[in-house]
């Protein structure tokens, strides 16, 4: 699985997260997950958002959400081809 889709799939997960617990969830460097956030970004999958208690966390976008539906429909056809 490459690191943007286990991204994608972390944040589907769990709904919001910041680069240090995604890094940690996908096992990548907080440098890396940060260049594939802001490609994701420019992409429109995540977006940034201040949560309540001013902490900054990532997000899927709807975008997002249809690619994670994706996901899983291409997971669901190979398991049953």
């Amino acid at each position: 699985m490459k690191r943007k889709e286990a991204i994608i799939r972390y944040l589907a997960h769990v709904t919001r997260a910041n680069r240090h617990q995604i890094a940690e969830a996908v096992k990548a460097t907080p440098e890396i997950v940060s260049a594939r956030l802001t490609e994701l970004r420019r992409s429109g999958i995540v977006r940034r958002v201040q949560w309540a208690d001013g902490t900054m966390v990532w997000v899927l976008t709807e975008e997002g959400a249809g690619r994670f539906d994706y996901y899983r429909k291409r997971d669901s056809q190979r398991g049953q081809a």
